[in-house]
């Protein structure tokens, strides 16, 4: 995983998961996020929203937490896509940005990489982060081992 630093609340992060499921599979899996409660219920309690393959106008509302006390709202819309290689979304709630999953076949399964680039806009989080930015760094990595594992699982 890498972050960019930027300032304030705005994060980049690029976690690379290797995911035992043909790339069609995994293409389903990543892109359903009203299925993340079921598979990765951690960092995923709740989603609702719009049923379906991914497709640009989809619109899933999640609530989102780590091992940190507290919960983000956010709602994921789906911008663009390109089965089975690439979702596209953008963020609005309490994360604002985009978010990308590039994935590609490889032996054993597929390489997925999130290109997640949130600013934050809950205010204690968002005044927080210039003195707690390594412990919000520590939350996502959290909260992405445990997707990880929990993806492996499916296969």
């Amino acid at each position: 995983m890498r972050e960019d630093p930027g300032v304030g609340a705005e994060y980049r992060f690029v976690d690379v998961w290797q995911v035992p499921l043909p790339i069609e599979r995994a293409y389903d899996v990543l892109g359903d996020p009203l299925g993340y409660p079921e598979w990765w219920p951690e960092a995923f309690p709740e989603a609702e929203g719009d049923p379906g393959p991914p497709k640009p106008g989809n619109r899933v509302d999640v609530v989102s937490r780590g091992f940190l006390p507290y919960r983000l709202r956010w709602t994921l819309t789906c911008v663009a896509v390109e089965r089975p290689t690439r979702i596209e979304a953008e963020m609005t709630g309490d994360f604002i940005g985009t978010s990308t999953w590039t994935l590609t076949e490889v032996d054993g399964g597929t390489r997925a990489v999130l290109d997640f680039r949130p600013a934050v806009t809950k205010p204690l989080v968002r005044h927080l982060t210039p003195l707690l930015r390594p412990l919000f760094r520590a939350n996502h990595r959290w909260a992405i081992r445990r997707g990880e594992q929990a993806v492996r699982r499916l296969a």
